[in-house]
């Protein structure tokens, strides 16, 4: 597979009981985590919000969201946002 950089619109997120929220704004739910297929490091994913607000979430672990695009990839890729593929 070639590498893919693309968004996955999330459902609301936690880590323990803690949810994911954008630190400027607080919006949990819809949040889109942006995937980079090559990089399973445990390195903070990038995410945004519906207002465009991005962070890094330390939470979040690369790994993570190329483990999800792999599988969205093969079971469900009409949920996989190609526009800002690269």
């Amino acid at each position: 597979m070639t590498n893919v950089i693309a968004e996955l619109q999330m459902p609301p997120l936690f880590r323990g009981d803690v949810p994911i929220v954008c630190p400027v704004c607080g919006q949990d739910d819809d949040l889109t985590l942006i995937i980079d297929s090559d990089d399973f490091s445990e390195s903070a994913s990038y995410m945004k919000c519906a207002d465009s607000h991005q962070w890094a979430e330390p939470r979040m672990p690369r790994r993570i969201g190329a483990e999800l695009f792999a599988r969205r990839e093969r079971e469900a890729p009409e949920m996989i946002d190609w526009s800002g593929a690269s």
